[in-house]
Parts: C-alpha cells; structure tokens; sequence
C-alpha cells in the first residue's frame, strides 16, 4: 500500500514538472497566484489571448470573437473585498471558445504582480512609497479642468507611470492604425517632437482596435513618445498586453474604459488634440495603520495624495458689471472654457425638451424643477455650451447625476453660483437687456470642502451627525475655528456669504466681516 502511494506522489510530481502546450508555445505551468495574469473566474477570448501573445494569428482567424466581462476595482470596498481574497487566489486559468483545455497564461508574459500590501508605507519613506507607486497596477487619471477622474489599468507590459504631469496627444487617426495593411500608423508624428522640444512627456491616446497593442507601442516609442492610452472599443476595461515589447522600461502603457475615453478624446478633439493630465497610481493594503487615514486605497506618494487633497474644482467668476461669485464645478460635464463670454438667462426651468426652440451657447438658469441632468441635458441638446445654475440656497455647490455614464452624452460645462451672487447677477442681466458677459477663473481658495461642510451646517438638524452640536457654546467655537480656517486661506466674498447663512442657523453671531 505505502509503495503505491510513492508510486503516485511520483507521476504526479512528474506530470505537474512538464512543460504544457499553450496557443501552440511550450509554457511551464506555474501554481499560486504570484506573477500571474489575474483573470479571476472570467472567460477571455481569442483576440485578446493573440494580444497577450499566447495564441497565434492563424488560431485568431479560427476563433470567432467573443464577448468579455471584465473585473474592473471602482472604489475602496471593492479593493479590500479583493484584498481579503489575494491569499484565496487560484492560478489565471482561461478557456478558449471551441475549445474544452483550460489554459493558463504564463508568469513572464506581464511585468505586474497584482499584490496588496499590508500597509501604505510611512510619510517619510520616500523610497517605500517610490517601491509601492511602481507595484501599483492601477490608478486614476486627473485631467486638467476635469470634473471627475478616471480609472486606469496599467499595461502588461513597459513601466509605471512617472511622477510628474504628462501631455496627452490624441493619435491620427484615433486608431492609430491602417485599416488596409493593418499597420499601426500616426500622421501627426511631428506634434510628438515638437511637444518634446517644449520639455514636456508625451502620452498618446488611441482608440484599441485592429492593430496590436504591442504594434501601437512600438510605434508611439520610435517616434519618441513617453507612453500611450489606449481606449477600449469595448464595454470594461483590462490590462493591455504586449509580449513582444517587454524590453520597454521607460514607456507607460494604460487603459481607459469605452465611455470615459470617448469622453476624453472628444474633448482632445475640442481642444486643439492635446491636454495635460496626472497619472495618479493607487495602492491598496489590508491594515492602514502607518497613516492617520481610514482609508484603504490611496495614491501610493505624498506628493501624490497632497495633489488630490488640493483640487478643489472652483473658482471666481465676474460680471461685466463688476459682481463677483463663487462658482464650483458640476460632477459631470466638459471642462470649463477659458476667456470671457456673452451670457443670456433662460426664463423656464428646462425641465422639458425644448424641441426646435435654440438657445445661446451661453446661459443661466435657475436651479428646481427637476434634476440637474435633464436641466442640463435639454439645454445642451438646444445647443447651450456652458451652463450656470443659480442655487436656491446661499452657497454654490457641485451638481450630481445619478449615473456618470449616462450623463457622459453632455457635452456643456455646467458649473453652479450661490443665490446671494446668482440673483445679483440675473437682476443686473435684466437691466441690461437680459445679456452679461461673464469671465472664469480657477481659485484654490474657493474651497469646496468647506463649501460641503457650511452646507451640511445649513441643511442638517442641530444635533445630527455633521451639523451643529446641541450646546450653543460647541456651536461658537465650532464657527470660530472655521473662521480661523478660512482667514488663513484667504476668504472669498461666497466662501463669507455660506459661513453667515450657517452661523445664523446655529444661533451664532457674527461679530465682524472678512
């Protein structure tokens, strides 16, 4: 009996020891999740598998294309749930359609390992942080004037992203590709140079499709480009993969989803086909004890956590009149305009289509009557480019929708003022025959975190959690600190009209103006 268990142990330890036959190429099968290409429990098809380099051209041509679903991390609970799973990981098995073999993609096709750390390293562990940020295999990516950011995949293969800003230089064509002999190509290869020559990094932005991803890098490479973004053409988001480009160490590779990089080269396309942007590596860990933070998925630097912290998403906006107001951008929308414009106010509420009715490509209107997105939405459809909503209460804040995807089809800027400031400005346009010209102009002292937390004072019950304390005496010093806060960032004349409107509901007096 014992001799037939030898016997087994044997042949087992001999068989899991050989090569196994993987899209025609001997592979060495390796157990456990280290190293490994995550795919989880998804099944991959046969294009993405030749854009892996696992499978060959004429097993693509056999292959019909499939659909895929891809895991894509969105948000903190995501990442921990993920985490507490990273010690339950099996070994990336993938199925071909037509074909029963399960089969597994090698260790040494990527340069990423998909690892959680237990914890962030310290804040004066610049080298921890430097090791961490290049381990990091996902991120988001900040875009000048965006209002919102967007997740990206780092590639397969080529390094991580650098610590400084980029310039985005959107491909022509888009595909980055012939669609006759289906070789990558770029006729504005010359921008590169040219943007070089200025001291800035290049990333290139192309659409995925027809081409491989290897082929597009190579050729963003030669042509000395510092990375490339790809678009998916597809629902999801993955990892691009490029075997046959490993040997790249200083080029960046990433992906964006379908959606949001449509959004983004539409507004390249707006503005010229470049735009500068940050790309911001995310480390997730089981236990954030290193960090005063509950948090467990932040930018892997300081330096890179500060930048986040500093956006702000507002500014100060002037009327040709002289009066000035806070404005703070909506969570959705395209990037606001630089320069001055000619503005007109909409009597309705642009709460139901407009139909053939046009309006200027410059407008105010008046926050009720139905949500932000279907305001907005009718009138960009009417042709409105940059909208202004007026708040119904004493502060500016940042419209939501309820979706971002869906609300990825409008192509205006909208931005919201405080009452105070909007009905001063809606009065003066009605005395000057309905017509404003209106200047924009980003200030990091317009403070939306302090802006949230004056309204949530304002609108919340004494008592409840994030409004005022039950005793007056907290209530005083509560407003008194703020004020301190504010005198040292410099206060706005909005920032001072929302800090009277929620000491006046805290029963606080106000004994001075800033």
């Amino acid at each position: 009996m014992n001799f037939h268990y030898v016997v087994l142990a044997i042949l087992l330890c001999y068989a899991y020891s050989q090569p196994q036959i993987v899209g025609g190429r001997r592979r060495r099968q390796k157990f456990g999740m280290e190293g490994l290409i995550e795919m989880g429990d998804e099944e991959i098809n046969a294009a993405d598998l030749r854009r892996a380099g696992v499978i060959t051209d004429a097993e693509l041509r056999a292959e019909d294309r499939g659909s895929v679903q891809r895991s894509n991390i969105v948000n903190e609970e995501e990442a921990k749930m993920a985490a507490d799973m990273a010690s339950e990981r099996k070994p990336s098995m993938v199925k071909l359609p037509g074909r029963e073999e399960m089969l597994m993609l090698p260790d040494r096709e990527s340069v990423l390992k998909f690892e959680f750390f237990r914890d962030f390293a310290k804040e004066e562990d610049i080298d921890g942080q430097l090791e961490q940020r290049e381990q990091a295999w996902w991120g988001r990516l900040y875009v000048a004037n965006f209002p919102f950011s967007i997740q990206f995949l780092r590639g397969h293969f080529g390094s991580g992203p650098k610590l400084a800003p980029y310039t985005l230089l959107l491909s022509e064509p888009a595909l980055m590709c012939d669609l006759t002999l289906y070789d990558a190509m770029m006729d504005n290869q010359d921008r590169v140079k040219e943007l070089k020559d200025q001291g800035k990094d290049v990333i290139i932005v192309a659409k995925r499709g027809n081409c491989t991803y290897g082929e597009k890098a190579i050729l963003a490479e030669s042509v000395g480009a510092d990375g490339i973004l790809y678009v998916n053409d597809e629902e999801g988001i993955t990892h691009p993969a490029a075997p046959d480009v490993r040997e790249f160490r200083d080029f960046a590779p990433s992906m964006i989803s379908q959606a949001e990089g449509d959004y983004l080269m539409n507004v390249l396309q707006r503005g010229g086909g470049t735009i500068e942007a940050n790309f911001i590596p995310i480390a997730c860990v089981d236990e954030p004890k290193n960090l005063k933070t509950d948090k467990f998925c932040l930018p892997t630097s300081q330096q890179e956590r500060d930048f986040e912290d500093a956006i702000q998403y507002g500014g100060v906006v002037k009327s040709s009149d002289g009066i000035e107001a806070d404005f703070l951008q909506a969570h959705y929308g395209y990037p606001l305009p630089d320069g001055t414009h000619s503005f007109t106010f909409h009597e309705g509420d642009a709460c139901e289509s407009l139909g053939d009715e046009m309006v200027s490509k410059h407008v105010i209107v008046k926050r009720g009557g139905c949500s932000f997105q279907n305001k907005t939405l009718n009138l960009a459809e009417a042709g409105a480019e940059v909208i202004v909503i007026v708040n119904n209460e004493p502060f500016p804040d940042r419209p939501g929708v309820g979706n971002l995807y869906e609300s990825l089809v409008i192509s205006s800027s909208v931005v919201m003022v405080g009452a105070v400031q909007g009905d001063a400005i809606w009065k003066s346009m009605k005395g000057n025959g309905g017509v404003t010209d209106l200047t924009f102009a980003r200030d990091e002292n317009v403070r939306y975190d302090i802006y949230r937390q004056l309204a949530a004072l304002v609108r919340k019950p004494i008592g409840d959690d994030g409004g005022f304390p039950f005793k007056k005496k907290a209530r005083a010093t509560l407003m008194e600190n703020m004020k301190k806060e504010m005198k040292a960032i410099g206060v706005t004349k909005g920032l001072w009209e929302a800090y009277k409107a929620a000491a006046k509901k805290g029963g606080v007096k106000v004994s001075v103006e800033l």
